[in-house]
Parts: structure tokens; C-alpha cells; sequence
């Protein structure tokens, strides 16, 4: 099992290559120039320059979380992500647990585990060739203020004050850059009846706004 030092120069070596991350995620250059473009229905929409665009091969993963740690995905939830995938135009896959595996490190049966999971998830996603990640979770992993468990300055994630991920709800899910950490958006959902169907609706949303 690989260790952490390997998943730290791993990041480290992501960070120095940060120039050529953003060829995943880029600005829109119509945006910088505060250009407007008229739709087919002869709408001007003016783009928010300072936001970050997804770009048609950007590569995204779908992590769950629960307790914080990475599990498998349950089968309904990924009928669901699945499903997600099939509406936008980007490239949706669930990660797998155990490739999770391959870059945590071995704990001992009586050892401290790690305390930075999120970090992990985000350096496996990087690792494995995805370019952003869908990390969600419910009921205690979707409190106030927090993802995953912890406070969400303690996650190692870049969050934007206007981002919905402040808030409460009973799923919520945050899509973030795995190279550099920062939260693009959030969804969440107050109904998990049947499955997470209205969180995947409400992630479809924030992935239209930055396509």
C-alpha cells in the first residue's frame, strides 16, 4: 500500500504544474473581454469574468462520503450519478473505492488514523486522471458550515464565501478542482425519499452554469 510521502509528491508535483492544470478548467476569454453573446433566441447573456468554466473534456469523479471516509457508492445513488451523466455533456464516472485505497496509508490496527480524508479523496481523484470531483454526502457529512464532518475551513478545500456549501441540508454535494482545491459549487437536496435523484438534479444545475 502506498503511503502518504508518495500522495504528498504527488500533490506537490500537481501544484507545480498548476499552469497546465487550468487546460482542464479554463476562463472564458469572451468573459475577460466583458463581451456578451447573443443566443439563438436573440438573448445578449453577459459572462461573469471572474468564474471558472468547465471545458468540454473535463473529466469528473463521484465520491461518497460517509463519516467522512470514501465508501462505494451505493447502487441507487449511482443509477442516479449515472443517470446525471447521460444529460450534460461532460464526463461523469463513480469513483472506485479502491483505488481510495491505493494512496492512504496502512494504519496500524491500534494506530491514529489520518485527519485530512477530504484532502485524500481529492489527491486519489487528481491521481487517478479526473480533473474535478463530485464529493457528496448525507445527513451528518451535510451540517452547517461543514462537509464530510468537519468545518469547512478545516477540509483543506478553497471555499468562496457566496458558495451554497455554507448551508444545511439533508444531502449535499461539492464539485471541486482536484488540482488546486477549490469548491466550484455546490448542490443539495432536503428529499433522499428515493435515492439522491434531486441532488444529482440540483448538481446538473450547477455544472450548466459553469458550461
Amino acid at each position: 500500500m502506498k503511503t502518504l510521502l508518495k500522495t504528498a509528491a504527488i500533490a506537490a508535483l500537481i501544484t507545480g504544474f498548476a499552469n497546465t492544470a487550468n487546460a482542464l478548467e479554463i476562463t472564458n476569454p469572451i468573459a475577460e473581454a466583458g463581451i456578451g453573446i447573443e443566443t439563438l433566441t436573440g438573448e445578449t447573456v453577459h459572462l461573469d469574468a471572474e468564474k471558472t468554466y468547465l471545458s468540454s473534456n473535463a473529466k469528473i469523479g463521484v465520491a461518497r462520503l460517509d463519516g467522512g471516509r470514501m465508501i462505494p457508492t451505493p447502487y441507487g445513488e449511482e443509477f442516479d450519478w449515472k443517470m446525471l451523466d447521460k444529460r450534460v455533456d461532460l464526463d461523469i464516472e463513480i469513483m472506485n473505492a479502491g483505488d481510495y485505497l491505493k494512496y492512504i496509508p496502512e494504519i496500524p490496527f491500534d494506530g491514529i488514523d489520518t485527519d485530512n480524508k477530504i484532502d485524500e479523496i481529492r489527491l486519489t481523484a487528481a491521481n487517478e486522471g479526473y480533473s474535478h470531483v463530485i464529493l457528496y454526502g448525507m445527513g451528518a457529512d451535510a451540517y452547517w458550515s461543514s462537509f464530510g464532518g468537519k468545518a469547512l475551513a478545516e477540509t483543506g478545500l478553497t471555499v468562496h464565501e457566496d458558495c451554497d456549501s455554507w448551508d444545511k441540508a439533508k444531502a449535499k454535494a461539492l464539485l471541486v478542482d482536484t488540482h488546486t482545491g477549490e469548491v466550484l459549487g455546490a448542490a443539495k437536496a432536503n428529499d433522499i425519499t428515493y435515492n439522491i435523484g434531486y441532488l444529482a438534479d440540483d448538481m446538473e444545475r450547477v455544472l450548466n452554469t459553469l458550461t
